[in-house]
This record gives structure tokens, sequence and C-alpha cells, in this order.
């Protein structure tokens, strides 16, 4: 009786010193509903293999990501853990809202993922994310169109000079587009696409000097708005939503290439199967050497005021594990981080389909792909003058020199402004 009694107030003392959980707040990016059994398994899983910790996952629409994430870090509660992509990794770490990985993941483990992506994410000598998924561009073809206009499918453009030839010659010969470019959600892709950089920098990554002014930028520009005044791209091109409108243009066999990331193989069998038929896969043509082009990857960040930096740091880098991250690519047409998932036969087999044909080509693109986190100063303000510079010159509402010209002066002005901090 006595041992029996003594047992139950054990039992009692113990169940009064249980420690509670930590908890581990996890933000994902416009995740839900598709993914939301898969990302919940690899949630059930960590606290498996954790039981001390609690994970609390909320999924954020990608549009009001960053505005949520200011007012939570400066109210004191933020997430833990948040899915951003490589260029808001830059711009939240130079607001000082993240935490760099250095100190809270062991250095073999950050060593994992593919060098030029980690560069990408780093800033001043820290890292500030780890690279969970990426997408790779490809040009997707309709064979039928290629034909209709006398071009043979065998042979799709290598070069952006072909692309643009092709788009005139297919609507002379159909009345279709040829080709959507979103030009102006990265200003500066039709003068690397001519192998033209906006500028040079020093060591430091600090801008030296600003090059669009030079009649090489002017006859780039006014190559491609003259193809637009001429009516041979979509005014779409312009007016904003140019990607959603591309993708509904080649679903509905309007639009002869489509240049976008190999998750678009998905998205044509599921909403368009005749148009998936008749399509293609090809590579974009490949930048010359030493020219600057940013590509994107989703990335998982630890933001400052969290309570426990490090069990939210070990978190995050299990979701990005090796396990989880071929799970996610054969879920979705989505390319893994990790040097060692391209191992995997996933990125290699050839099954005969588009799908296929498109995921071995991009998987070769992967180690190359970075985000250039170049110290410009106001960087948002530049590149928004630059793009309203290029519609002023595709509307017609100025020339391209000076156009160029004025936006070059802008750019050395904000540089000036910096060499003197």
């Amino acid at each position: 009786m006595r041992k029996a009694l003594f047992v139950l107030m054990l039992v009692v003392l113990l169940s009064v010193f249980v420690f509670p959980k930590t908890k581990i707040v996890f933000w994902t990016m416009s995740l839900k509903p598709t993914f939301t059994d898969f990302i919940q398994g690899i949630i059930d899983r960590y606290e498996e293999l954790n039981p001390d910790v609690e994970i609390v996952w909320e999924d954020v629409p990608w549009d009001v990501l960053q505005q949520k994430l200011l007012a939570a870090y400066s109210s004191g509660n933020p997430p833990d853990v948040v899915n951003l992509n490589a260029q808001w990794t830059i711009e939240f770490a130079q607001k000082k809202v993240l935490f760099p990985l250095n100190d809270l993941l062991p250095e073999e483990v950050l060593n994992q993922y593919f060098d030029n992506m980690m560069k990408g994410l780093t800033w001043k000598g820290k890292i500030y994310g780890i690279p969970w998924y990426t997408a790779v561009d490809v040009i997707f073809y309709n064979k039928e169109i290629f034909k209709e206009a006398g071009l043979d499918p065998k042979y799709p453009p290598k070069t952006w000079n072909e692309i643009l030839l092709y788009s005139v010659i297919i609507k002379e010969k159909t009345g279709k587009y040829g080709v959507l470019p979103t030009i102006f959600q990265d200003p500066s892709a039709i003068f690397n696409w001519d192998g033209l950089n906006l500028y040079t920098v020093d060591e430091n990554n600090r801008i030296k000097d600003v090059l669009f002014d030079s009649p090489n930028h002017v006859h780039t520009l006014n190559k491609w708005a003259t193809l637009y005044k001429l009516k041979y791209l979509p005014s779409e091109i312009v007016q904003g939503g140019e990607w959603t409108r591309a993708t509904e243009l080649y679903q509905a066999g309007e639009l002869a290439m489509l240049i976008t990331g190999v998750q678009f193989a998905d998205r044509v069998k599921w909403n368009a199967p005749e148009i998936y038929e008749k399509s293609d896969v090809a590579p974009i043509p490949a930048p010359k050497p030493g020219v600057r082009m940013s590509g994107w990857y989703s990335t998982l960040n630890i933001v400052r005021g969290s309570k426990n930096p490090k069990e939210a740091a070990k978190f995050a880098a299990f979701v990005a594990n090796l396990e989880n991250q071929i799970a996610f690519c054969k879920l979705v047409t989505i390319f893994p981080t990790l040097k060692a998932a391209v191992n995997d036969s996933w990125f290699s087999k050839d099954d005969g389909t588009l799908a296929a044909k498109a995921r071995i080509m991009g998987a070769k693109y992967l180690e190359n792909i970075t985000f250039y986190n170049d110290d410009i100063p106001f960087r948002k303000e530049a590149f928004d003058r630059l793009k309203d510079a290029i519609i002023q010159v595709f509307l017609g509402q100025k020339d391209a020199e000076t156009a160029l010209k004025e936006t070059t002066k802008y750019w050395r002005y904000l540089i000036s402004t910096q060499s003197k901090k």
C-alpha cells in the first residue's frame, strides 16, 4: 500500500515538472492548399523525431508576405522560420530582419547546397538563408504553329535574335504571336540576352560604373521597341500580368513559344492536353561569358526576434534535407538545391515524356543558378526607373537614347549618394 502511494506521488510530482515544448512558428509562401499534406507530413515527422518541439505552421499569400513579415518583426512577434526567395532574402538581410546562419548551422550542412546559390544568399560575408527549391527556365514551343509558319520544329531558336526572327515569321504566316517574354519583371533581361551588362562592380560588389547609355544598349532597346510598335509582340508585354497572359495564350494555341519554368509542363498537361501533345521543349539561349543574369530560388530564413534561432535553423535544414527535396521535386516539377539530389535517377531517366525531357534539360543548369546580390543603392527605385524608361520607349513617349541617358544619370546620382556614406 505504501509502495503504491509512493508511485502515485512520484507520478504527480513528475507531471508537475513536465517542461513545455519549444514552439517554432513556420511561415510558408502560398503553398496551401495544394501542398498541405506534403508540408504537414514533414512537420509531423520532425515533431515525431523531436518530441520536445511543436511546429506551428501558417501559410501566407506571397503578395502580402513582405508586408506581414515587417509588421510582425516590428511588433516583436515574428515567425521563427519564414519562406522567402533569394531577392527578398538580401533585402531583409539589409534591413537586419534576418539572422545569419553561419552561427546557427554547422558548416558541413551549409556546404551541401549549390555554391552559387549560397553566394546569392550571402550579404557582407554572412549567409542569410537556406535555398529550398528552384525553377529552371526553358522554351516550350508549339510544333504545329512552327509547321504552319514554315519552320522546322526540329530546329528551335538557339539565340535571342532567332527568337525574334521566328516571331516575325510566325506572325506574318499565321497571325499568331511568337513570344511574350516577361521583360519587365527584370528590366535588365533584354540587355543581358544580347550579352550586355547594366553595370560593373568592384571587389566589394558595389557598383563601379553604369553602362547602359552605350550605343549597344540603345540598339537593343530600339530593336525590341520596334517589334512592339509593329505589333509583332502582344500588347500585354507593357501592361502587367504578362506571364499569366503568356500562359493563357500558349494554352489556347495562340502563342508559339513560351519562356517559363519547367513546371509549366505539368500545367499544360492538366489545362490543355491537346496543346501538350503538340509541344516540345528547348533550352533558352545561353548567356555569353561574363554576362550577369540572376536566377530565382525559394529560401528558408530565420527571423531576428526568434527565441529559439538554433532550433529554428535545425528545423529549416530538416525541411530542405535530401529526402524532403527529392520528394517535393517528384510531387511537382521543381528542382533541388542540394548538390547530392541531382544524383537521383529522377533527374536523368528519360521515359519519353515531355516532362522528363524538360526535367533532364533543366537539371543541367542547377550549378549555375545564383542571385546577384550587388550593393545597389535604393535597388527598387533604381530598377523601377529603368523599367519606366523602357516602357516609355515601347510606347513611343521617348526615344531610346534619351531615356537610357536620363536613367543612367539617375543611377550615377544614387551611386554618388552611396559613396558619401
